[in-house]
C-alpha cells in the first residue's frame, strides 16, 4: 500500500524514483531469459560432444544432470494453472524433452530389436513424455500445430515434395547404410511407416510443435534459431559439420513453415519423406546414389 501511495502524481521525487525501476526489471528479465537460452545451449553441446567423442557414460550423466536441472528450475514458476502463466518455467519443463530424448536412445538395448523398430522402441518412451509436458503446460493439440494450419496453405505440398530434394542431399552428405536388405514392396511399406512417424511426426511434435511454441512465448522472435540450434546439436553423432549446418538450415525452414501455417502437419510428412529417401530409396537406386558431377566429395 506504501508504494502505491508513493508512485501516484504529486508523491514527489521518491514516488518517481520507486516507480522507475519498472523498465529496468523488464530488461532484467530479458537478459535472463537469453542468458539461460545460452547456458542451456551449452549444457546440450557439452553433453552431446562428450557422448560422441570421449566418454558416452559422461555424455550420459551430463545430459541426466541437465534434466534434473531442467524439471527443478521450471518448479520456481510454480505448478499446475501457475507455471502455465509463466513463459520461463514452461519452456524450461518443455526442454527436459532434450536430455531425454538422448538418454533414451543412447541407453536403448539395441541389439535386441531390428534396427527399424528400435525406432519404435526408442521414440514410445519419449511420446508419452511429451504427451505429459504438453499437458503439464497447459498446450491443447491445435496449439502445438495438430492442425492443419489453413493459413499458407499451400506451402503444405511445397515443403513435403521438398523432403525428397532433402533426403537426396543429406544421403550424399551421410552416406549412411539403408535400413533394409533390398527395395521391395513388403520390406518397404513397414520401415517407411515407422520412419514418418517415429521419426518424421515424433520429432516435429516436439520440436517445432512443444519447444518452438513454449520458445516462442519466453524468447520472442529468436525461438525459430534457439530449437534450430537444439535440433542440430542433436546431430552432433553423426560426425559431420556439414551436416549439423544442413539440419541447422532445414529446421530453420521447417520452423519457419510452422509460424506461418500453424500446422506441423506439412513438416512432419516432409521429415518423414526425407528420412525415407535417404535410409530406403536412395541407397538402391544407382543414378541417385552415384556421386553427383556439380556435387562436390563431403569429407
Amino acid at each position: 500500500m506504501t508504494q502505491t501511495d508513493l508512485s501516484q502524481p504529486g508523491s514527489g521525487s521518491l514516488g518517481a524514483s520507486l516507480a522507475a525501476p519498472a523498465v529496468p526489471r523488464s530488461l532484467s528479465t530479458d537478459r535472463l531469459r537469453l542468458a539461460i537460452a545460452l547456458t542451456t545451449l551449452a549444457a546440450f553441446a557439452v553433453a552431446e560432444s562428450l557422448t560422441v567423442f570421449t566418454n558416452p557414460f559422461t555424455g550420459i550423466a551430463l545430459h541426466a544432470l541437465t534434466l534434473s536441472v531442467l524439471l527443478i528450475a521450471s518448479g520456481f514458476g510454480g505448478q499446475g494453472d501457475s507455471m502455465a502463466k509463466q513463459p520461463l518455467s514452461r519452456l524450461l519443463y518443455a526442454l527436459a524433452l532434450v536430455p531425454l530424448i538422448r538418454i533414451v536412445s543412447l541407453t536403448m538395448p539395441l541389439g535386441r530389436f531390428d534396427e527399424t523398430y528400435w525406432f519404435v522402441a526408442a521414440g514410445l518412451p519419449v511420446f508419452v513424455a511429451a504427451l505429459i509436458i504438453m499437458a503439464g503446460v497447459g498446450l491443447r493439440p491445435r496449439d502445438v500445430g495438430l492442425s492443419l494450419g489453413w493459413p499458407a496453405l499451400h506451402l503444405h505440398p511445397l515443403v513435403i515434395l521438398f523432403g525428397l530434394v532433402l533426403g537426396f542431399a543429406e544421403y550424399h552428405i551421410l552416406r549412411p547404410e539403408p535400413l533394409i536388405d533390398g527395395l521391395t514392396l513388403s520390406r518397404f511399406v513397414i520401415p517407411a511407416l515407422v520412419l514418418m512417424l517415429a521419426t518424421g511426426f515424433l520429432e516435429e511434435f516436439i520440436f517445432r510443435g512443444i519447444l518452438q511454441r513454449t520458445a516462442t512465448a519466453a524468447l520472442g522472435p529468436l525461438a525459430i534459431i534457439y530449437v534450430s540450434v537444439i535440433f542440430a546439436i542433436l546431430h552432433i553423432g553423426y560426425r559431420s559439420g556439414t551436416d549439423i549446418v544442413f539440419v541447422f538450415l532445414i529446421a530453420l525452414l521447417y520452423g519457419w513453415v510452422v509460424r506461418k501455417t500453424g500446422s506441423i502437419i506439412g513438416v512432419s510428412v516432409s521429415h518423414g519423406v526425407t528420412n525415407i529417401t535417404l535410409f530406403l530409396l536412395v541407397p538402391f537406386i544407382p543414378v541417385l546414389a552415384a556421386q553427383p558431377d556439380w556435387l562436390p566429395p563431403i569429407m
